[in-house]
């Protein structure tokens, strides 16, 4: 539950994140958040929650970062 609430922020965040405006690092961070939320859900599926709760956690904290930009 935990993990599904932490990729629902990350995918939240994500989504008010203007792509077009973000420098190249910062596409490159926002790129790298969107596949870990595609793992993150893969590793759920495949009830690997370990593997899936890191992987939310680097997708939150970088979709969070990327809001300040």
């Amino acid at each position: 539950r935990q993990v599904r609430d932490q990729l629902l922020l990350a995918s939240r965040n994500l989504g008010r994140v203007d792509y077009r405006a973000l420098n190249a690092d910062g596409k490159a961070q926002y790129d790298t958040a969107k596949r870990f939320i595609e793992q993150a859900d893969l590793a759920l599926q495949e009830k690997n929650l370990v593997f899936a709760a890191k992987l939310a956690e680097k997708a939150a904290g970088l979709a969070t970062s990327l809001l300040g930009r």
